[in-house]
């Protein structure tokens, strides 16, 4: 019964690859209204704007919760997955390459093929919090997943992620930011 706990588990990473959970960072502005500096180098924003952020994730962590019937996808299976975050391009004020945060996954089976994916966000200057349903039936497929809110430089932050399977068992997301 172990091997099919362990294919589980395989099943659920891939899952996750493919979820986002990322680290090739490109933080582009998309202004929708102006925005200033401020003396100590923040920006203040005159109105609502868009923010789009790339990230190429690396899984760290998988943890599956397999409840009974064991060795068995069903309904309240979970994974906890915990990935690396990391520059791909200088930005955040740290050069390509660099370590920039982490993202912490739970995914809660629904059914074979519907996963409830929460996802916490740690980036420089603040967090994002993703949650949505995500419908397992092609790995090649793009991933949306709704951000429902963020803190700090983030606060307010509503929109979408995007993900999709990059080389080397990366996953590249793309969060397509609103702020106010």
């Amino acid at each position: 019964m172990r091997p099919k706990l362990l294919a589980i588990a395989a099943v659920c990473v891939a899952v996750v690859a493919v979820v986002a959970i990322g680290a090739y960072v490109v933080l582009s502005d998309d202004d929708d209204s102006s925005s200033t500096a401020s003396p100590g180098g923040e920006t203040t924003s005159t109105g609502p704007r868009s923010m789009t952020i790339r990230v190429l994730a690396t899984v760290t962590t998988a943890r599956p919760v397999d409840l009974p019937p064991r060795n068995v996808q069903n309904k309240g299976d979970r994974v906890f997955v915990e990935s690396q975050l990391t520059n791909a391009v200088p930005q955040f004020g740290r050069p390509k390459g660099s370590i920039i945060g982490q993202d912490y996954s739970t995914i809660t089976y629904l059914s074979p093929t519907e996963r409830l994916v929460n996802v916490q966000i740690t980036l420089p200057g603040g967090g994002l919090h993703l949650r949505g349903r995500l419908t397992v039936a092609d790995q090649e497929a793009v991933v949306k997943i709704p951000v429902i809110s963020g803190t700090r430089d983030f606060a307010g932050a509503t929109g979408f992620s995007e993900a999709r399977s990059a080389p080397g068992n990366h996953t590249l997301n793309i969060y397509r930011l609103k702020l106010p």
